[in-house]
């Protein structure tokens, strides 16, 4: 079983959005993952094995930082590595753009996630107060700064 990463495309939006309604209260829904492959300024990636996607993570281009906007790994495919090698191909994709700074919120109940981020290089910068709903929660601001070479 070896791991693909590559552009999400319309056809994985079904999949997408089940593994996002299994995983989270407040889901994206398809109209949001529409628009973020419509957008020039956005990239998004689907991992998958065999061609069957377990994952789904993306940025959006805000002003020269990268906004890591949402990152989903199927349940019963965690613990094994996927997430970090679907991050890294995310931060890696941005590179060839020019990107090299990133930044994102995590529920600072959500230690997977935390320690997913923080295997990748990210770095707890603070706190938003109330930031999530359902439940309302606060969250961490992560920031991953990679030197530039020249």
């Amino acid at each position: 079983m070896s791991l693909n990463v590559r552009p999400m495309r319309y056809e994985d939006l079904d999949r997408v959005c089940r593994m996002e309604e299994e995983n989270f209260s407040m889901p994206w829904k398809r109209e949001d993952f529409e628009k973020l492959i419509e957008d020039a300024g956005s990239r998004y990636f689907v991992a998958e094995i065999d061609g069957y996607v377990i994952g789904a993570a993306g940025y959006t281009d805000m002003v020269g930082d990268g906004y890591i906007n949402n990152v989903v790994i199927d349940k019963e495919y965690r613990g094994k590595g996927y997430s970090k090698k679907l991050m890294e191909a995310v931060i890696e994709s941005g590179k060839e753009t020019g990107i090299y700074d990133y930044t994102l919120e995590v529920r600072v109940s959500n230690l997977p996630a935390i320690r997913l981020y923080e295997a990748v290089g990210f770095e707890n910068a603070g706190v938003r107060k109330g930031f999530y709903d359902q439940p309302k929660e606060d969250a961490y601001v992560y920031w991953l700064r990679i030197p530039r070479r020249n």
